[in-house]
Order: C-alpha cells, then structure tokens, then sequence
C-alpha cells in the first residue's frame, strides 16, 4: 500500500486539466533534478515550496544523530528577459536543542542563475549555463566557513522535436559541484520530456541525474498553480507548488 500513495499521486498530477512549462526544484525552469535549456516566459515571477526526499540532498550537512533526513526548501524566482533566470532558495535544516529534540530552525541560503545566450533555431538546440549556490562563491572570499552545500555550475542544451502533434524534448548538460561529497551527481546527466498531442499542456519527464534515474510529471492549474511530483531512483518521492504570476500580463496555455 506505501508503495501505491506515490504511484497514485503521479497519476493524479497526469489527470489534472493543464500543464506547466517546466519547473526545477531550485525555483529555475528545467527537469526535476537535471538543469536544461529551457526557460520560463519572460516576466513569469514563482513564489513555492517542495519537499525533498533525504535522497536529493547533499549527503554532508543533512544529518542529524548520524542520519539523513527529509526537509523541504522555498524560493522565489524571476525572468526578468527570455534569456535570463535567478532565484533566492531557502532549505530547511534540522539541528538538536539542549535535549537532542528534534528542532528546525536553521536554513541553507543560495541563489541560482541562469543564462540562455543561444535561443533554439530550427536546426539547432538552445543552450544555456548555469549556476547554484553562486552568491557565497563570488561575494566571499574567505570560505572556510562557507558550507556551499548547493554550490555547482553547468551548461546544457535542449532540442525540441514535433511529430504528429506530439512534442519530445531533449536534454543533455554537463555538471560540476564544488563539494566532494556531491560528486556522484557530477560529468554528463540528461533526460526527456514528452508532451502528447491529445493533452499538450501535459509534461512527463525522465531523467538521469548523475547517479540514479528519476521520473515525474508537471501541472499548470489556473494559470498560476505549479505543481510537481516525482520519484527519484523510482522510489524517493519529491514533490512541490508554487504561485506563479506574469508581470507583463502575458498568458500562456503551458
């Protein structure tokens, strides 16, 4: 029965009436836990939050008593053009009070950002770079005490193919993260989407991280309703929402 509840979210995330662009749990458009090319409409502005599975964070910095533990992050983001993305992450840590009680109360900060330099052409992909957690690493120069948990940069494309209505994008980017210990996510990562031509506002996605596959699906509810679902290693899973908003006014079906 455990085993059904994530099975039967993800379904209930395919039912829903429409569909999202894209969504990545940093707040930046993208896969789930792969950065792409893609990237949201100029002027959308996200207010959200997501659970993380112990599975997707750091494997130092996360313990508490010696183990990992589930958490959840909130962000906001902005495209202020079509070519760029920032965002402004907080997640939430666990540490021990006087009585090694369970105890939020301390937060991660990081900022990501991305750049689009070169838009998709009709026989080229688009391609972006990227970077987490890259304040600290700019704006301090003293990091010995500087945790840069998220801390890693990229560069990815994407290319979109049509056929019979139906649209599959593909991703393929390249990724460094500055701590050993995230090293497994680390050299060539990817993944496909596909949205059908009888439910287009629709997003299945599947990925390969680094180190393991994931799979998810995106929703859209009302314009302004991000919701996400996924399974990492087809068993951890993650899910998220936020308030999305254009600030040109501009609408868009997905």
């Amino acid at each position: 029965m455990k085993r059904l509840i994530p099975l039967l979210i993800l379904a209930a995330a395919a039912l829903l009436p429409s569909a999202l662009r894209a969504q990545q749990y940093t707040g930046l458009s993208g896969l789930i836990h792969v950065p792409s090319a893609e990237m949201n409409h100029e002027g959308d502005a996200l207010l959200g939050i997501h659970y993380l599975n112990k599975a997707m964070t750091p494997d130092t910095g996360f313990l508490f008593k010696g183990q990992k533990y589930d958490t959840y992050d909130y962000y906001v983001s902005l495209t202020p053009f079509p070519w760029i993305e920032f965002s402004y992450m907080c997640v939430k840590r666990k540490s021990a009070d006087a009585e090694q009680l369970w105890d939020y109360h301390r937060k991660d900060r990081s900022a990501s950002l991305k750049i689009r330099p070169i838009k998709e052409g009709r026989y080229h992909p688009a391609i972006a770079i990227g970077t987490n957690d890259f304040a600290t690493e700019i704006f301090i120069k003293d990091r010995t005490d500087v945790q840069l948990y998220f801390f890693n940069y990229y560069i990815a494309a994407i290319k979109h193919l049509n056929f019979g209505g139906n649209e599959l994008g593909l991703t393929l980017a390249y990724r460094h993260f500055y701590r050993g210990y995230n090293a497994k996510w680390n050299g060539l990562v990817g993944g496909l989407t596909f949205r059908p031509a009888f439910f287009p506002q629709a997003r299945a996605i599947v990925e390969y991280t680094g180190n393991e596959f994931q799979v998810g699906l995106d929703a859209l509810l009302w314009r302004h309703l991000r919701l996400q679902a996924s399974l990492k290693d087809f068993k951890y899973l993650n899910f998220g929402l936020c308030f999305q908003v254009n600030l040109l006014g501009q609408k868009y079906t997905y």
